[in-house]
């Protein structure tokens, strides 16, 4: 947004009599303030909030002339009015301008006392067309009644005040001082110009109040917030209208809202004329009529179930923090193309969309197929007894299908190999404890090989969210390329990796060196990740290195995957190292295959630690829950012979 966004905000809820009070107005204005300083920022948002025994006519009117006027031909202005809505009789002068001589209202906290009045569509309508004539982008949101066909229930509270009965001289009308019959406008709450207008309800409904987590606030307005967290920032006015529609009448009856502009162009522009920045959206959780289902599914890359392994979500408030205990665990029983169907625990209200984060993904163990000489694979076997069985499987027959690797038990020892390849993998494992060594390292492989292939199916973070370059000199490769580098002679070359936050929200980044021998290296940075704010960025120097034993064994280029995990929270990857993968070295006295995992702080902990063991018990309620994902480039080192 190359402008600003002035914006004013008016809630009331002490009204004095005989206009009955309400209790959700104020929250609305401070919520949505809240909604707008943490999406827009202080640095593009001039923003003014006026509520209760502040909102006077005076000062609303004066607000919206000399506040709202300052918004230039780049700015987007705002006006959002949470409180009653009434009528009034019309003055003569006007009838021929209001058929049903009938004014419709906003009530500002003193318009039925003495020499005041309420705030008619008339002056509203004058004073928009003044804001919007210098060229800036104009919102209305109206959080009350606007008609004058019901009265106030008192089985529900309705922002709907008596009518003021008084007779009103057209000469109190802002903007309409001197104004003669032929020469004003018919104006409502709509008039002409770049201005569109958000309301709670149609002329002929009362709009309504709700209580929504323990608050009271405007249907219309919780419906409002909750559908900029559940969208990306840039929903249309089209989107807008489908989301809060949804979300009002699955609450209350008789009330839908509407978007009402003089150009319908206006409706396919971005909400509020695109002032507030895109940012992930959060994966939400509904009730449709097959069951609870979340927002993403096969096309999306959410695993099936893989027995009784499936993916995990923590279920929160839409619009509330992910830390703490949250509402319900949801298991994902049925993957869909574009949703997922999930079993809940405990049950919800139906009536509410959620924000669900994954805590646990279900991750295939590696399929070993093993062959050759029987006395080898059925020690094999007798060794496998002892394996991690969530991170190894073997099986039987002499090409197994779908296996991920084979192993060949020979008079020599063990050879392992991936299926259609004859170079080994790994040397030859030979020599005492080769059993035990062999399932150790297919473990460690598995590890290695988890870790490459991780992604999260529901990230809602962009690509290029954390921007990866690596670079020699000649050039950066970002993420997804591959960058060739080569000794000088016996000097290893140099290269430098640099992540650059490019989102407008706070993220943490780990860069992983996956080796191609099977090492997992994650000192880049001393506390396993680094806080990026937005805009921010960092430098890694490495030197690319082909191992002096590999090299005289014949091995002149290696492959390394650098992987960058990117989260809204801080995590420590520091518990996945591990040394390149040497058969040779038999097994310490008391090794153990995975020791305690340590505490987990976030849910991405939780992840990163299902790639080495699937051992880690029940998800920990108290751990924070982020949105994560994995990048990765690729350098490879050349070392030529002589």
């Amino acid at each position: 947004m190359a402008g600003r966004l002035v914006a004013l905000l008016v809630g009331i809820d002490a009204y004095p009599t005989p206009i009955p009070p309400l209790s959700g107005c104020v929250n609305d204005v401070t919520e949505f303030a809240e909604v707008l300083r943490g999406r827009v920022g202080e640095d593009a948002l001039d923003l003014v909030v006026l509520t209760d025994a502040q909102a006077t006519r005076t000062a609303v009117t004066s607000h919206l002339t000399e506040h709202l006027g300052r918004a230039g031909a780049q700015d987007v202005a705002l006006f959002y009015y949470s409180g009653h809505g009434s009528q009034q009789s019309t003055p003569e002068e006007l009838w021929s301008v209001e058929p049903d001589h009938r004014n419709e209202t906003l009530v500002c906290v003193d318009s039925r006392s003495p020499g005041s009045w309420d705030l008619a569509d008339k002056e509203l309508a004058g004073l928009l067309d003044t804001i919007s004539a210098s060229g800036c982008h104009t919102l209305v949101v109206l959080d009350c009644c606007h008609s004058g066909d019901g009265t106030r229930d008192a089985d529900e509270v309705v922002r709907l005040a008596p009518p003021d009965l008084r007779p009103r001289p057209a000469s109190t009308f802002v903007g309409l001082e001197g104004t003669t019959t032929g020469t004003t406008r018919s104006a409502r709450w709509t008039p002409a110009g770049r201005h569109v207008l958000l309301a709670a309800c149609r002329s002929s409904e009362k709009a309504k109040e709700v209580t929504v987590l323990g608050r009271q606030r405007g249907a219309l307005s919780a419906a409002l917030e909750a559908a900029l967290a559940g969208s990306d920032g840039r929903p249309t006015y089209r989107d807008v209208l489908r989301m809060v529609t949804a979300d009002v009448t699955s609450r209350v009856a008789d009330q839908h809202p509407q978007v009402e502009t003089a150009d319908a162009t206006e409706l396919d522009r971005p909400f509020l004329g695109g002032a507030i920045p895109a940012t992930p959206r959060p994966l939400t959780l509904s009730r449709l009529p097959d069951g609870w289902s979340i927002d993403s599914g096969a096309v999306h890359g959410v695993p099936e179930p893989i027995g009784d392994d499936t993916t995990e979500l923590a279920v929160y408030p839409l619009t509330g923090e992910t830390s703490g205990s949250p509402l319900a665990t949801a298991l994902v029983t049925k993957v869909l193309p574009d949703r997922s169907l999930v079993r809940l625990t405990p049950p919800l209200d139906e009536a509410y969309v959620y924000r669900a984060v994954v805590t646990s993904i279900p991750l295939k163990p590696l399929l070993v197929g093993v062959v050759g000489d029987a006395t080898g694979t059925a020690a094999l076997r007798t060794a496998a007894d002892n394996a991690d069985e969530t991170l190894v499987d073997l099986v039987e027959g002499d090409e197994p299908a779908g296996a991920d690797l084979l192993v060949e038990a020979t008079p020599d020892g063990f050879v392992i190999t991936r299926p259609g390849v004859t170079r080994p993998l790994v040397p030859v494992v030979a020599g005492e404890g080769r059993e035990e060594r062999t399932i150790l390292a297919l473990e460690r492989v598995a590890r290695w090989l988890r870790l490459s292939a991780l992604t999260n199916p529901a990230t809602h973070l962009p690509d290029g969210a954390v921007r990866v370059e690596v670079d020699a000199g000649a050039g950066p490769v970002g993420a997804g390329g591959t960058l060739p580098i080569a000794y000088a002679g016996t000097d290893p070359p140099r290269f430098t990796v640099r992540l650059e936050n490019a989102s407008s929200t706070p993220l943490w980044a780990a860069l992983l060196d996956l080796t191609e021998t099977y090492g997992i290296f994650t000192d880049a940075f001393p506390a396993g990740s680094v806080a990026l704010g937005p805009g921010e960025a960092t430098s890694v120097d490495l030197v690319g290195q082909v191992d002096d034993a590999l090299w005289e064994a014949g091995t002149v280029s290696l492959r390394d995957q650098l992987m960058v995990v990117t989260s809204t929270l801080e995590f420590d990857p520091r518990s996945l190292e591990q040394e390149e993968l040497d058969v040779s070295a038999a097994p310490s006295v008391g090794t153990t295959r995975s020791a305690d995992p340590p505490a987990l702080r976030s849910n991405l902990e939780r992840v990163l630690g299902g790639t080495r063991t699937r051992r880690l018990g029940p998800s920990v309620a108290a751990a924070a829950v982020a949105d994560w994902r994995t990048d990765s480039v690729f350098v490879v080192t050349s070392r030529p012979r002589a």
